[in-house]
């Protein structure tokens, strides 16, 4: 069996003890993990688009300062994000309609040298 592609998580009061304590190396372990994140995408199509989530989540993050603004900021970019990735697994999944013939004959308009 081959071994999980990310590291472990710690556990939830080890990462509470590193916000209060020593934030720079619960950064770095964020970083380590986004770093392992993108180098586990087989595609540079899956590459890019977390390149890209993550960096409109770091500029949003850089822009405001009180916590709760931060947190409610991030909740609405990763909310967008996972909207945004089930319109397009439902455009996928939805089955393809054939396109439509119109109901009436359409005749061409006729000039007035073409009349006479």
């Amino acid at each position: 069996m081959a071994a999980p592609p990310y590291s472990p998580l710690p556990a939830f009061d080890e990462l509470l003890s590193m916000a209060k304590q020593n934030p720079a190396a619960l950064d770095e372990l964020q970083k380590k993990l986004n770093q392992e994140l993108i180098d586990a995408q087989s595609d540079d199509r899956g590459r890019k688009a977390i390149q890209q989530t993550l960096f409109r989540l770091q500029s949003e993050q850089l822009r405001y300062k009180a916590p709760l603004v931060r947190l409610t900021r991030a909740y609405q970019l990763m909310l967008s994000e996972m909207s945004r990735m089930q319109d397009a697994l439902e455009q996928l999944c939805a089955p393809q309609k054939p396109p439509k013939k119109p109901c009436a004959t359409i005749l061409p308009f006729r000039s007035k040298s073409q009349e006479r």
